[in-house]
């Protein structure tokens, strides 16, 4: 599970290498919100190897404006994403149907608070209940 917190730089740790075919790949991350199915990408290198198996990436998320190619994100809405990694070769590619393959998926939480979040009236609900 990946954790994103808004409006920072958020560190994540993954293990790709061992799925990547291609050489001096570059990752494609695509998240899609489960409840609206938005979808958002953006591009992350590596910054720091921890061991031959796991990768440090820098998502930032930001409010609006994203640089995809920066490795950033505007995440509008809170709570759970299903997150993709592609491996590819292109640097600037942002569509996740021409890169090469996908290493990796899961689940993402978008970590807004609770006054972050939007709450919806779902109107009064009646039941009727029959006895015997």
């Amino acid at each position: 599970m990946i954790i994103l917190y808004p409006l920072t730089e958020n560190t994540v740790v993954l293990s790709l290498t061992e799925k990547v075919t291609i050489n001096s790949p570059t990752f494609l991350f695509r998240f899609v919100n489960k409840e609206t199915k938005i979808e958002y990408v953006c591009i992350s290198e590596p910054v720091d190897d921890y061991s031959f198996q796991r990768q440090s990436f820098v998502i930032e998320t930001v409010a609006s404006g994203a640089v995809a190619l920066n490795g950033q994100v505007a995440l509008t809405i809170g709570d759970e994403y299903d997150y993709y990694v592609y491996a590819q070769t292109s640097t600037t590619n942002t569509n996740y149907a021409l890169a090469n393959e996908l290493v990796q998926q899961g689940l993402l939480r978008f970590n807004k608070t609770i006054t972050q979040r939007s709450e919806y009236d779902r109107g009064t609900t009646t039941r009727k209940v029959y006895t015997r």
